[in-house]
């Protein structure tokens, strides 16, 4: 005897975004508290007369809302939850194998870099002692200057005191030379170093790394990007449920809050939309092997 299986579905495996107008960009993201549609219409009495109940109902406007917590995720997810330009994302796929700083600039005053005078550029030196973070280079005398980084991560710098100092000696800039500190080289002005006391120059280290991925939000030109979305759901025993909707935009807390002790979820909000090339607004597939 043949029968229908009870059609149910079992948790989430992922949810797959594909880009509509350019379906060459497609994003995953696999650890998902959940995905929840709300798709509900409002039961709007039909009255007249007098009737103890309604002579009909019409269904009203539903919300149309998807509430979407993700955990893990690739780079693509980021061009559909939150407004997108190819420009404000750099991908380093394969790492800096050999770190890197940015150029150093003078923040307060102008005596710190200096070509002739101060400190003329900088550069990786012993890439193993790289340490993540801002810097902060501070002019103690003509030829002195002290070392601050925002961040310990990881244990790897010892703070001098509660300024974020980091060097327990005062540093000298040698004139036409180099000196290193901290993995990066400090090289000198080709002239007799002048620093003025309190002048202050900062810049920006990665560590060696496998994979560096720099993303920024609010880039002048960014758009929101429509999305066909599909939720699969988890295969238990065969049996798999997938939703698809055709037509979404979403939106999503991008940069990411930050949790004590917990992997942060990047809380998305999908508003699913009337698709103008389809005749439903979503399409559930239920597969039983």
């Amino acid at each position: 005897m043949s029968y229908e299986p009870l059609i149910n579905n079992f948790g989430i495996h992922n949810v797959t975004f594909k880009d509509i107008a350019d379906p060459t960009y497609w994003g995953m993201a696999k650890v998902v508290g959940s995905a929840e549609a709300d798709l509900k219409s409002e039961l709007i009495p039909l009255t007249g007369g007098s009737a103890k109940v309604p002579w009909a109902v019409a269904p009203g406007m539903a919300s149309g809302e998807i509430s979407l917590p993700i955990r893990q995720y690739n780079k693509q997810i980021l061009r559909f939850l939150k407004p997108w330009t190819a420009s404000a994302e750099t991908e380093t796929s394969a790492g800096e194998s050999g770190g890197s700083v940015t150029t150093i600039a003078n923040a307060l005053n102008t005596s710190v870099v200096n070509a002739t005078t101060g400190i003329a550029s900088i550069a990786v030196g012993t890439a193993a002692d790289l340490k993540v973070g801002n810097y902060k280079v501070v002019a103690t005398g003509t030829a002195t200057v002290d070392i601050y980084i925002d961040t310990d991560i990881g244990g790897s710098i010892t703070y001098q005191d509660d300024d974020l100092k980091i060097n327990d000696s005062a540093i000298t800039i040698p004139s036409g030379s180099t000196v290193e500190y901290q993995g990066i080289t400090f090289n000198g002005g080709s002239g007799t170093i002048g620093l003025t006391t309190g002048d202050i120059a900062t810049f920006t280290v990665n560590p060696i790394s496998t994979y560096l991925l720099e993303s920024k939000v609010g880039q002048v030109g960014a758009y929101f990007r429509e999305f066909e979305l599909t939720i699969f759901s988890e295969n238990v025993g065969g049996r798999v449920r997938t939703t698809t909707y055709p037509k979404c935009v979403g939106t999503a807390s991008t940069p990411l809050n930050f949790l004590e002790n917990e992997h942060s979820a990047m809380e998305a909000t999908i508003q699913v939309l009337q698709p103008s090339v389809e005749d439903y607004i979503s399409i559930d597939k239920y597969i039983n092997k």
